[in-house]
Parts: structure tokens; C-alpha cells; sequence
């Protein structure tokens, strides 16, 4: 099974091999200080002087039809579209402030978009399930 960690800047100062997990690749944005990812994705046109950085998305992630307004969507979406099964987004809090008030809902919607698709995600800061409506009798 294909399995990917996307990192967004919100855990910059964390040291990849505590974020790593053998079996995944790493992607990280263009700009994170951290070295060792598998791909840097800089949509915002900073020269990175990394080999494996990413400046365009391929036109198909556009053409998925789902809120591409961040570069933690279009990672998501790439994702999907690369075939990975599971994903674990961390470093993402997108709390409710400036930009982040219209980025956080694109990134939610992608999350259970893909979640409907059948890939697992863990999204380490984002929404959490809290089971209501859910009978909490074992036997059912």
C-alpha cells in the first residue's frame, strides 16, 4: 500500500525523523528548513535550489473538480491522483485566522472527499470524529 506524509509549515521545528515512518514518503512545502523529503512542492514561485521540488501542479489535479485554494490541497489532490492509499497530514492546523478562515474548509472537504474515495487519512490537528449519533452499545 501506497502511503504518504504531507507536512504543512505548522511543524517546522519538529526534526523529520520524529514525523517519518519507514514505509511512507515525505512531502513537505517548498519553503520547509527541513531536508530529507522526497518532494518540496513551492507553488508560490520561491526558488528552492532543491532538485526535487515541484513549482506546477499537473493540470489534471485542476481538473479533479475539488477546492484547490492552498498547497496542502493541491499535495492532497496530487496524492489521490498518484495513487496513495494512505495519508497522514500533519503540521496543518490552518487555525481561523487570515487566509486560513477560507483554506481550512477547502482542506476538510478534500479530507472527506478522499475518505469517501476509500483512502485512509489522518489529519494530525484537523477535525476530529466525536462519534455523535453513534449507540455506544457494544452489541449492536
Amino acid at each position: 500500500m501506497k502511503k504518504l506524509i504531507i507536512c504543512g509549515k505548522g511543524n517546522d521545528q519538529v526534526p523529520l525523523n520524529e514525523i517519518t515512518d519507514d514505509d511512507a514518503e515525505i512531502w513537505l512545502h517548498g519553503t520547509d528548513r527541513r531536508d530529507g523529503a522526497d518532494w518540496y512542492f513551492e507553488l508560490h514561485g520561491i526558488e528552492t535550489g532543491r532538485e526535487n521540488t515541484i513549482y506546477e501542479i499537473p493540470e489534471t489535479v485542476y481538473r479533479a473538480g475539488l477546492p484547490i485554494n492552498n498547497t496542502i490541497c493541491a499535495m492532497l489532490v496530487c496524492a489521490w491522483l498518484s495513487g496513495y492509499q494512505e495519508i497522514r497530514l500533519c503540521g496543518a492546523p490552518l487555525e481561523a485566522k487570515s487566509e486560513y478562515q477560507e483554506e481550512k474548509p477547502a482542506v476538510a472537504f478534500i479530507v472527506g472527499f478522499l475518505k469517501g474515495k476509500g483512502i485512509k487519512i489522518t489529519w494530525d490537528e484537523g477535525p476530529q470524529d466525536k462519534g455523535y449519533g453513534r449507540k455506544h452499545d457494544a452489541s449492536l
